[in-house]
């Protein structure tokens, strides 16, 4: 018995979850990291050390451990994962930040006791292009002040001895002339991080504390580390609370605050007497989905991706269009123009596209991250469409467009009755490719601080320091997100197809006439 197209598209979504299921267990088998006990052992050929690109603990393995090999990481959280999962052999960053982890649940990990290096200096980012006039000044005496009446001390005590996450209650103007736009990322236990929906941290108490010092209202923003210094670069943000490190090469490029922390160099390796402790599945889920009503966050996470994928292909549909309208009589200007710039936006890796347009098009313009992204994703999406038109009506033979003149039609008429029903057919499938293909792509927004699905299941792997569920919970989504939007196109197709409509649905309008 043929399956319906309901129960084939369940069939799908079933099979591509097993598909990856399977995929993740064959990749964890086999891997077998060196049993690590003491800081000697790694300086080897043979040894894989794990750092966060861009600070100063590349160098510090360098100079210590010249002969290991070094892993570079967009952030500590894979870093952490990489080694509990036997990827990489140790990993070396802020024993505060990986004690924050291992109380958090990282399971199959330990922390050597001996430090590596200098201690790092933790401190406020300030950018050059801030709004608010003498804001460096302006930190340096608000933290000279919170270390003088033994505020600091406090927060240090709370949040980094005591694992205190309770946020206090700081007073802060309904309004004022002073905005604070602040800069962060979120997925650094315990200095940034959400706690439910909620930013919470150490960094997060300070900027809360500056922004009443301040007499300011404040406003936060979520970036991945690759894209908050550009931010800040262009102006997006006045400064940046989320436990940067002071280094060398970054003090040449942004402003620091004195320090607001003072952090140990640690070194991370796997611990095989704790390897086989991980939680059940059902302690997994409660932690992924359920504790701190995390589930919210990729609700939110699903609404932002729908908006910027619908509007896109909504917009992008018409922008192509009319385009294609303007070019299609081979004007060649236009053409010239619509040519180059579909190279254009063709060219370009879609991260770099956006990216370009947030810091650079649009920067200090005030449009959000998510209205750049929609504004983006529309121009991608135009110039597949523009293609696929060009290709469709191609198809259609010049003799259909003569028959119809022939019959007193109309340029347009004859465009619209007789060419375009003709060209759907061969390019709605096309179509319905590129609108899954764009959905995929928005994964990139969280570049330009837009909190979008992939985003969420970062942050919230950040807070289990989990891979499965997280990342099984996004990849289902995606596939059944785009198994709508392709069955509500594919309803579209047969309305406009008349050879995939019913035969009773095509002489309907017969019947009235009769």
């Amino acid at each position: 018995m043929k399956l319906t197209k309901g129960r084939h598209l369940t069939a799908c979504i079933a099979a591509s979850v097993m598909v990856l299921f399977l995929a993740l267990l064959l990749a964890g088998c086999g891997l077998q990291s060196k049993t690590i006990t003491s800081p000697d052992q790694l300086n080897d050929p043979g040894v894989t050390i794990g750092v966060v690109t861009d600070t100063s603990d590349g160098m510090v393995v360098e100079k210590e451990f010249p002969k290991a090999n070094i892993e570079y990481f967009r952030g500590e959280m894979n870093g952490f994962v990489s080694v509990s999962q036997g990827k990489i052999d140790a990993f070396v960053f802020s024993k505060i930040t990986m004690n924050a982890a291992i109380r958090a649940g990282l399971k199959g990990v330990k922390i050597l006791d001996e430090p590596v290096g200098e201690p790092n200096r933790g401190a406020v980012v300030i950018s050059d292009a801030a709004k608010i006039p003498g804001l460096e000044d302006k930190v340096n005496e608000f933290i000279d002040e919170i270390k003088a009446d033994g505020t600091l001390d406090d927060m240090k005590e709370r949040w980094i001895v005591n694992a205190d996450e309770t946020m206090p209650d700081i007073k802060l103007p309904e309004t004022s002339d002073i905005h604070l736009v602040v800069g962060t990322t979120g997925t650094n236990v315990p200095f940034t991080y959400y706690k439910g929906t909620e930013l919470a941290g150490y960094d997060i108490e300070l900027a809360y504390r500056f922004a009443s010092w301040l007499g300011a209202t404040i406003e936060f923003k979520v970036y991945d580390y690759d894209g908050i210094i550009a931010a800040s670069d262009n102006g997006e943000i006045d400064c940046i609370f989320a436990d940067f490190f002071i280094t060398p090469e970054r003090a040449e490029a942004v402003s620091f605050s004195q320090p607001t922390s003072i952090e140990e160099v640690g070194i991370m390796v796997r611990d095989g007497a704790s390897a086989g402790t991980a939680d059940s599945i059902r302690n997994s889920f409660e932690r992924t989905f359920i504790r701190e009503n995390r589930w919210k966050l990729f609700v939110s996470g699903i609404v932002t991706t729908l908006v910027i994928t619908s509007l896109s292909v909504l917009l992008g549909t018409f922008l192509g269009f009319f385009v294609y309208m303007l070019c299609r009589k081979g004007n060649r200007f236009a053409n010239k123009i619509a040519a180059f710039c579909i190279w254009l936006i063709q060219g370009m890796p879609v991260v770099v596209l956006l990216m370009i347009m947030y810091y650079v098009v649009f920067s200090g313009s005030g449009l959000s991250g998510a209205s750049v992204s929609i504004i983006g994703f529309t121009l991608i999406f135009a110039a597949e469409v523009f293609n696929m038109l060009k290709g469709g009506t191609g198809a259609v033979d010049i003799g259909q467009t003569e028959a119809a003149y022939s019959l007193g039609y109309t340029d347009l008429e004859a465009f619209f009755r007789i060419v375009l029903p003709q060209a759907m057919p061969h390019f709605m499938p096309g179509y319905k490719a590129q609108i899954t293909a764009l959905m995929k792509a928005t994964a990139v927004v969280g570049y330009l601080a837009v909190q979008d699905l992939t985003k969420m299941g970062d942050l919230v792997r950040s807070r289990t320091y989990e891979a499965f569920f997280p990342l099984i919970a996004v990849a289902i989504i995606y596939f059944i997100l785009a198994a709508i939007l392709k069955r509500i196109v594919g309803r579209i197709e047969i309305k406009v197809d008349p050879r995939q409509r019913p035969a009773g649905e095509i002489l309907k309008g017969i019947e009235k006439h009769d």
